[in-house]
């Protein structure tokens, strides 16, 4: 394992057990189970602030977390010349398949139940704004995008499809945002920053792992305070574009609401939200922006995917109406 990982090692406490370094971790067998030490970017003070929720969160019966562990010393990190370090408890699941109707009732059950315990929460996570400005300063994005190549005498075949389909997508955000504004979404985000709810806003598979007929929740890094209906639509957002979506909204809605229950207005707001253009209007933004990590063929191939799936999308989308 090498002088460092020994080192690095009893700088948390953990010595005479089994550690195999793993690709960007170390995993290691203690009395209390598998542990995880690995690398991470983020600040001590953003640490301490993910470290007190998933406390929180065991407290209030929320078993399903990762747990940062703490050193001897009662610190959630190392600190190593440069690099910084924490401790995990380690779960060894499976990523969530989309197709499997019980990981899917897993999920959903694990994400209501985090729901429940991630309340309260007064420190360390920013507000999030509403979704309908939100809308608005996308819409206004995409309307400078079109002004921008219009003004361009030769398009590049992404230009072209922006040109083709803007009209359209504008429409769907903006039918979105009218949608949303219509239901009593203002009040109740309203309510959830005053209660200080907790939205992951990251749930992808591998941050929903299956492992011995449970689910886990996993990476809390871009959680903010929100109105936690705004989880429930991206994870059937993310369900409906990247699964053979054989269950139906109203069923997923049903699963989660067994164990978190729902405002009489949720479904009028899960559509709405699912009704925004988000895949459209990111891949706009990126492509626009000052900042490009792409190649100019694999963005517009990915935009090209987008379009193709929209009719799909909708139709399932629209069996909440």
């Amino acid at each position: 394992m090498g002088d460092f990982g020994i080192n690095l090692l009893a700088h948390f406490g953990i010595t005479g057990v089994k550690a195999v370094k793993e690709r960007g971790y170390y995993l290691c067998d203690t009395a209390n189970g598998f542990v995880k030490i690995h690398r991470t970017s983020d600040e001590p003070m953003e640490i301490y602030t993910r470290h007190d929720l998933l406390k929180k969160l065991e407290n209030a019966g929320f078993l399903n977390g990762e747990l940062i562990l703490e050193t001897p010393q009662g610190i959630p990190y190392v600190n190593l010349g440069r690099d910084m370090f924490i401790m995990c408890r380690h779960i060894p699941g499976r990523d969530l398949d989309l197709d499997n109707p019980n990981d899917i009732a897993l999920a959903l059950e694990t994400l209501a139940r985090f729901h429940q315990a991630a309340c309260n929460i007064s420190v360390g996570y920013e507000p999030s704004p509403l979704l309908t400005e939100v809308y608005a300063k996308q819409s206004a994005a995409l309307n400078h995008a079109v002004k921008q190549v219009n003004r361009r005498p030769r398009l590049s075949d992404f230009d072209i499809l922006l040109i083709k389909y803007a009209n359209l997508y504008g429409d769907y955000a903006a039918d979105a945002q009218s949608a949303l504004a219509k239901t009593d979404y203002a009040a109740l985000h309203s309510q959830a920053l005053s209660q200080g709810r907790v939205c992951h806003n990251a749930l992808k598979e591998e941050n929903l792992p299956i492992y011995k007929d449970s689910c886990y929740l996993l990476n809390l890094s871009d959680a903010t305070i929100d109105l936690q209906l705004t989880d429930l639509s991206n994870f059937i957002r993310r369900y409906a574009r990247r699964s053979s979506r054989s269950i139906p909204i109203q069923r997923l809605i049903e699963l989660y609401s067994k164990f978190n229950p729902l405002p009489d207005s949720a479904r009028a707001i899960i559509h709405a939200q699912l009704s925004y253009p988000w895949p459209f209007m990111k891949i706009v933004s990126q492509y626009y922006s000052k900042k490009r990590n792409f190649t100019p063929v694999a963005i517009t191939s990915r935009m090209t995917e987008v379009l193709e799936e929209q009719a799909a999308y909708d139709g399932y989308v629209n069996t909440l109406q």
